[in-house]
């Protein structure tokens, strides 16, 4: 048998979220809900608890030489959870911050409990190496994005991140980052920043008026969409 074939014949085994889990787990959860920008679970915390996102979107954080803290992975009501990743791995400590990006309600499950229902079904498993290989695989994208693309794009995905975690819900803002704090964060000249930057205004993907960047919810998603496009290449 193909391999295509044999993905298509164990394809129901591709999702692990709050949908898949039974009612006698979802019955032993606490229903939470974060507002924008609050931290859900800070990095180097015990993973005590899985959080399966009902609704809203949260972002996984990384630290720049900036002091601040950019995305590098989404987490829907789709993709699933946080907490699982080091519950499976074994590891004592949260792997990264995860803040919520809009108002975010979630089912707060102990990990001992998810663990332990996870080791005696093994069909449960099966779902938990997909999206655990899935999310590995779109976060090694996303590094590439950063590390490896051409100079625009590092900056679009810089900027982009800078809007979705700094900006009120639909509005507008000014990016206060100067060029060379950019340019240390994603390892490129300011020179590339200064021709980058003049090029996303041209593109209309941003505004910039005296060396000042300003951006819109509807240039956000211009930008968002080009870097989906990479990702997709």
């Amino acid at each position: 048998m193909r391999l295509e074939e044999l993905w298509k014949k164990y394809s129901p085994y591709n999702q692990f979220n709050l949908s898949i889990l039974p009612e006698e787990i979802k019955s032993q959860g606490v229903r939470l809900t974060y507002e924008p920008h609050s931290v859900i679970i800070s990095r180097g915390e015990f993973p005590k608890y899985i959080y399966f996102i009902e609704s809203g979107t949260a972002l996984g954080t990384r630290d720049y030489k900036d002091g601040n803290n950019y995305y590098y992975f989404r987490i829907t009501s789709k993709t699933g959870s946080v907490g699982l990743l080091e519950v499976l791995a074994h590891e004592p400590q949260t792997i990264a911050t995860v803040v919520a990006s809009t108002r975010v309600t979630v089912l707060r499950i102990s990990s001992a409990i998810i663990y332990e229902y996870l080791m005696t079904h093994l069909d449960m498993l099966y779902n938990c190496t997909y999206i655990v290989a899935h999310d590995l695989y779109q976060r090694s994208g996303n590094d590439g994005i950063l590390y490896y693309q051409r100079g625009i794009d590092r900056v679009r995905f810089y900027l982009v991140q800078y809007y979705m975690l700094h900006a009120p819900e639909g509005q507008k803002i000014l990016v206060e980052p100067d060029y060379q704090t950019i340019a240390s964060n994603i390892g490129v000249s300011v020179r590339t920043v200064v021709r980058s930057i003049q090029k996303l205004k041209e593109l209309g993907e941003i505004t910039s008026v005296r060396k000042k960047i300003y951006i819109s919810e509807k240039q956000q998603l211009v930008m968002l969409e080009e870097i989906e496009q990479l990702v997709q290449r």
